[in-house]
C-alpha cells in the first residue's frame, strides 16, 4: 500500500503560495513594463515568448511532479529541477527584457568569473552531507534554488554581451565558454553514472514509485545531467554559430570596398 500511495502522490502537484505568488507577480510585472510608455506595439514577440517560457520552466521546476519526485523519491528528478533552475531560466528570462535593462555598460561580468562561481555553486550543493542537508531542511533547500538562479543568470550574462560592445566576447569566444563550461557537468554526471554506491542515502531510503533501484536511478541522473546539461550547452553554440554564419554570408554580399570601410569596421 506505501508504494501506491507514494506513486500516486509522486504525479500531485503542490501549490506553493511563495511560489505562485512570486510566478504571478513576475508575469504582472512583465506584463506591466511591456505596456508602459507605449512599448506593446514596438515589443519583439520573440522577447515575449523567451520571457513566457522561462516563467513555466521556472513554475514546473518548483510546482510540478518535479518538484515533488525530486524532493521525496528520485534522484533523476532532482537533477531535473537543478538544471532547469540552473541552465534553462535564467537565460530564457534574460532574452525577455528589454534591451536597455541588459545594462551590459554599466554591469560588466568577467566570463572567467561567471563560469568558475557557476560550477562551483553547481559543484558544492552536490556534495553529500550539503545534498543530504537540502532534502531534509527546507531553508535550506530554497537557498539552494536561490544560488542556482543567481549563479545561472550570471553565468549567461557574458554570452549575451552583443559582439563589438566594451568587455565582450566574439562569437568564437562565447563557443570556447560553453565548450569549456560543458567539462565540470560532465564529470558530475560521469561521478555519478559510474558510481557503484550509491551516492545519496536519502534516495536509497525513499519509497520506490517507478520500477528502478536508488542505483538505477542514480545512474539516470548522470544521464540527466551529463546529456541533458551538454545539449543545453550545444543548442546555445548551434545558435551563436549560425548567427555568426549568418553575418559572414551577409558580409560576403556586400561589395568589398563596403565591407572593409572605416564606418563599417567602427560599427
Amino acid at each position: 500500500m506505501a508504494p501506491l500511495h507514494a506513486s500516486l502522490s509522486l504525479w500531485t502537484w503542490q501549490w506553493d503560495p511563495t511560489v505562485l505568488l512570486g510566478t504571478l507577480a513576475l508575469a504582472g510585472g512583465y506584463a506591466w513594463l511591456i505596456r508602459g510608455r507605449g512599448r506593446a506595439s514596438a515589443w519583439s514577440p520573440l522577447a515575449r515568448a523567451y520571457f513566457a517560457a522561462g516563467l513555466l520552466a521556472l513554475f514546473l521546476a518548483l510546482e510540478s511532479p518535479i518538484d515533488v519526485g525530486g524532493d521525496r523519491y528520485l534522484f533523476s528528478f532532482h537533477m531535473l529541477q537543478h538544471l532547469l533552475l540552473a541552465m534553462v531560466v535564467p537565460p530564457l528570462l534574460l532574452l525577455g527584457l528589454p534591451e536597455e535593462w541588459r545594462a551590459f555598460d554599466r554591469i560588466r561580468v568577467s566570463p572567467l568569473a561567471a563560469s568558475v562561481v557557476f560550477n562551483l555553486v553547481l559543484a558544492t550543493w552536490h556534495l553529500p552531507f550539503l545534498y543530504e542537508a537540502t532534502l531534509r531542511n527546507e531553508p535550506i533547500h530554497v537557498l539552494e534554488h536561490l544560488t542556482f538562479l543567481a549563479a545561472g543568470v550570471l553565468f549567461w550574462w557574458p554570452l549575451l554581451v552583443p559582439d563589438g560592445r566594451a568587455g565582450g566576447m566574439s562569437a568564437m569566444g562565447k563557443i570556447a565558454y560553453l565548450g569549456f563550461a560543458g567539462v565540470p557537468p560532465t564529470i558530475l554526471g560521469l561521478a555519478f553514472i559510474l558510481s557503484p554506491v550509491v551516492i545519496y542515502p536519502f534516495y536509497a531510503a525513499a519509497p520506490r514509485v517507478m520500477p528502478l533501484s536508488p542505483l538505477e536511478d542514480q545512474l539516470v541522473a548522470g544521464l540527466v545531467m551529463f546529456g541533458l546539461g551538454n545539449l543545453i550547452y550545444f543548442a546555445a553554440i548551434w545558435v551563436i554559430f549560425f548567427r555568426l554564419d549568418d553575418k559572414t554570408a551577409t558580409a560576403g554580399d556586400r561589395p568589398l570596398a563596403e565591407v572593409e570601410s572605416p564606418a563599417t569596421m567602427r560599427r
